[in-house]
């Protein structure tokens, strides 16, 4: 595990210069007292990581982007496989890494064949179309995802999840919003092992609140409290 604590601090070194435009983008565009989501990388990775099973497995990294949390399983001596609706952008050639560029729902994968998902910050996405190469409008792709996530998982699997919280809603083509009505659907085919919320509740640092209170955040295109997940298969 010093490995992987290792890593994440080099990467998210790594990482910082891409993030920077984004923030500083959200800065000019917002109010100085509106919340944004600087910072929410940092936790999202973090809590993915965290939860790696400490025996080596196959890791299914969905929604793989820039490749970090790739990395990081594949250093802490996991197999991954890597899927993402964009080329691959890794820095990074590592063995043990089996990329798969394509829509996932689209996808064929053997049946309980994860040991640990990373489903990081990538759900909220699903079936939006416009901000992703490949993205197409689907009302319930995301619900249709998470159903075959779960079939996916050996049994004893867990996923890692990391999610938009706060009043429910929907803002293309970014992201949405789980809340009340639509969380409990996004997670019925998973039963919560774990779960921690994050907020911006008093300055522009995260803090940890409660379930109510990050669901009754008031989310944007720019802004919504953060779900922390560690599920299995129903």
């Amino acid at each position: 595990m010093r490995a992987i604590r290792s890593f994440v601090g080099r990467g998210m070194a790594a990482a910082g210069w891409r993030l920077t435009g984004f923030a500083d983008r959200l800065r000019a565009e917002t109010p100085p007292s509106a919340k944004t989501l600087v910072g929410d990388r940092v936790l999202e990775w973090s809590w993915c990581l965290a939860h790696l099973p400490a025996s080596p497995g196959l890791v299914l990294d969905f929604g793989a982007g820039n490749g970090i949390l790739s990395a990081g399983a594949v250093l802490g001596g996991h197999r991954v496989v890597a899927v993402d609706l964009e080329a691959c952008a890794f820095e990074f050639a590592l063995d043990r890494v089996d990329y798969r560029h394509g829509d996932f729902n689209e996808l064929e994968f053997e049946p309980r064949s994860f040991d640990y998902v990373l489903n990081c910050s990538t759900i909220e996405h699903v079936g939006l179309a416009g901000r992703y190469s490949g993205s197409h409008e689907e009302t319930d792709a995301d619900l249709r995802a998470m159903k075959k996530l779960a079939s996916l998982l050996k049994p004893g699997g867990t996923m890692a999840l990391t999610a938009p919280v706060g009043r429910d809603g929907v803002f293309p083509p970014f992201h949405r919003v789980y809340g009340s009505e639509r969380l409990p659907r996004l997670l019925s085919p998973f039963a919560i092992v774990t779960e921690r919320y994050m907020a911006k509740q008093n300055g522009p640092r995260w803090q940890e609140v409660d379930r109510e209170i990050a669901l009754a955040e008031e989310g944007s295109a720019s802004y919504y409290a953060l779900g922390l997940f560690r599920l299995v298969p129903a």
